[in-house]
């Protein structure tokens, strides 16, 4: 049984080469700007204004009105890495 306590969110993002989601299992994924059309076009400022959501499972930027979620940029990872491979 699954409960709160033991599941994987996001702690925090940070903007460097690429978009860092920092998980409180204490793993990093990183996505490209260009993983959504919002994001490619937004500046870092913009960027840096973002909320977490649903209790760590997604992220908010409002000065963009964009919203990404963690299953989504893990299905993202793996389909881009198995591709790679």
């Amino acid at each position: 049984m699954s409960t709160l306590a033991n599941r994987t969110v996001i702690k925090d993002v940070t903007f460097d080469n690429k978009i860092s989601i920092h998980l409180s299992s204490g793993d990093v994924l990183t996505i490209p700007y260009s993983y959504t059309p919002k994001l490619k076009s937004a500046t870092k400022d913009q960027l840096k204004e973002y909320r977490l959501i649903a209790g760590g499972i997604g992220i908010h930027f409002p000065k963009i009105d964009e919203d990404i979620s963690l299953k989504g940029i893990i299905q993202y990872k793996l389909s881009h890495e198995l591709l790679a491979s």
